[in-house]
Parts: structure tokens; sequence; C-alpha cells
């Protein structure tokens, strides 16, 4: 309470601080406005239909490599000299281990910088010789550049892509590709539910630049054991593929007269994991309505998995069903 009162009186209704801050962000808007290879990578890839992340590939490569990252950064830290509340133009990246902005958001991609923090990343490798850690799979496509590489050995990490014509199995593994000392410039493409990278050491502060493609083909991202390299679970890379699991849950737990209704169209999803999710609330809202449907995906979709589960269902509950 004491510092929001502070804020309030020395900043929020300080009608010369209010000017410092606002004068900042307006001067900040307009030097980034200048950044020509920023501005060319927003119209060209923004005039592409439906780009795939190899189409905008060579954007990246050409945007990661120019001056316009150092130049964005210098013009934040140049402006916050005039406001002290001034805030960077952004989303803040911030967990364990690294820290960072994402300073560009477009339809089809994102721009982000990270810094690794030495001391975090020694930290964090220490804390998990005693307990059990993971490997997660990008989510998105993406290509990283080290623009310092700060004496980093980095270990990347792939594996065979999970897919309805190639479904995960219990022997579903992955695989280091390779483990190298970082230098200044090096570059990583990494495709989403196939590739992921981490720090081994570092001896200074690491800095990267990352541009991901907002759209991508995989539909789950697998994760792995770090010792045995193992498949241990995997999660939807498609923010509205969760967002239909959760809500076909809501729908469920609160009872909505509508709920069987408005997740059915959901059987269908071109997720196999959000078909098979959405089927079980299904079963939980109505089962004798539902167990049609679950005999059709017994027999019909396109997911093996997905059809042995559904038929594991029918064998299990057909006896208590019949009596």
């Amino acid at each position: 309470m004491e510092n929001s009162q502070f804020f309030l009186s020395q900043y929020a209704n300080n009608p010369d601080e209010q000017a410092k801050f606002f004068g900042a962000a307006r001067a900040a808007s307009e030097r980034h406005a200048e950044l020509a290879e920023i501005a060319f990578i927003k119209s060209s890839i923004g005039a592409m239909v439906d780009p795939t992340f190899d189409d905008m590939l060579p954007y990246f490569s050409r945007l990661l490599a120019s001056d316009a990252i150092a130049a964005f950064f210098s013009t934040e830290v140049d402006c916050s000299m005039g406001s002290a509340i001034h805030q960077a133009q952004g989303q803040s990246i911030d967990n364990e281990a690294m820290t960072g902005l994402q300073f560009i958001d477009t339809d089809h991609f994102a721009v982000a910088t990270v810094v690794a923090d030495p001391t975090s990343v020694a930290f964090k490798k220490h804390r998990n010789k005693s307990k059990p850690s993971s490997i997660m799979m990008t989510p998105k496509d993406l290509l990283v550049r080290f623009i310092k590489g700060g004496g980093a050995v980095v270990t990347v990490y792939t594996c065979d892509e999970i897919t309805d014509e190639n479904p995960a199995t219990p022997d579903t593994g992955c695989r280091v590709l390779r483990t190298f000392r970082v230098q200044d410039g090096d570059q990583l493409v990494l495709r989403a539910g196939r590739d992921s990278f981490t720090f081994e050491s570092a001896e200074t502060v690491v800095c990267f630049a990352q541009a991901y493609a907002k759209h991508s083909n995989a539909s789950v991202m697998p994760e792995f054991d770090s010792s045995s390299h193992r498949l241990i679970g995997l999660s939807a890379t498609n923010d509205k593929a969760s967002r239909i699991q959760m809500m076909a849950t809501i729908l469920r737990l609160f009872g909505h007269g509508e709920a069987f209704d408005a997740c059915l169209p959901f059987v269908g999803h071109a997720d196999y994991f959000v078909r098979w999710y959405v089927m079980r609330e299904l079963l939980a809202i109505n089962a004798e309505r539902a167990w049609p449907l679950v005999e059709e995906m017994a027999r019909h979709d396109p997911n093996p998995d997905v059809r042995r589960t559904a038929q594991r269902t029918l064998d299990q509950f057909q006896p208590l069903l019949a009596a």
C-alpha cells in the first residue's frame, strides 16, 4: 500500500512525471519507426498469404544479423533516461535462468531477445542433479542467433516428429544432436515438436535473439526425461487446442444444459488428443448419447492410438451398459 501511494503521488498524479512518461514513450516509438530492417521484415512477411516458417526464415536471418536489434534496445535505454517509469515496448520474458523482451509481435511471427545469467544457469544445473528434470521440445519453429556467446556450452536435442502417422509409443525417445561451445553469431534452427537446446554452462552473460513462426504444423510438444531420454509427456503446441480442452471440462463441471452440443463439433478437431479429450468429456456429460460416437471413433478415427483407446473404452463399459 505504501508503494502504491508513493507511485500515485510521485508519478501517476504528478503532471510533470506524466509528461516525461508519455514523452519518453512517444520518442521511443518514433525512433523505432525509423529502423528500416524491422519495417522491412514486417512489411515483407505481412504481404505474404499464410507464410510458412521456411518462407520467413531468410527474413529472420537478415533481421537477427542486422544492427536493428541493438538499435532498438539502445533507443529504449536512451528514452528511459527521460522518465523514471519508462517501460520498454514489448512483452517481458522471465524464468529461473533467463530474462528478455519480445519486442516484435505480428500475426505471423514474433521476435525476442533473451539474456541468460551464468550464475542462474549453474544453479539450475546443480539443482537438477538431485531431482528429476526434463527436456521440452520447442512448441514453435524458430531461429536462434547468439549475439553474445558468453563462453556457453550448449546441447541440442532432437526427436522424431509425433503425428497421426507416427504416434508416440513407450519406446519414443530423444537423442543428443550435438554439444558445442557457442561463438558470437552462431545460429540454430529448431523445429516445432522436434528440437530443443539446453545450457550446460556459461562463463559470462549469454545473449541471444530468437524469431519464431506463430503457426506450425506440430500438434504436440514432447517432453523427455533428462537422464533416460524417454518420453514422459505431451503438451499441446496450439493455445487454441488447450483452451478447447479447458472449456470442455468447464462446461461439464458447471453442468451447462447445452454442454454436449457445444462440445460436439470438437470431436472432429484436427488434433487427435483434442478429439479424445472432448470425447471423454462427452461421455461424462451424457454417456448414452456419446456411446455411438465412441463406436464410430473406434472404427474410423485417423489416429491408431485414439482408435485403440476408444475400443478399450467400449470393451470395458459394454458389459455395464448391457446389464
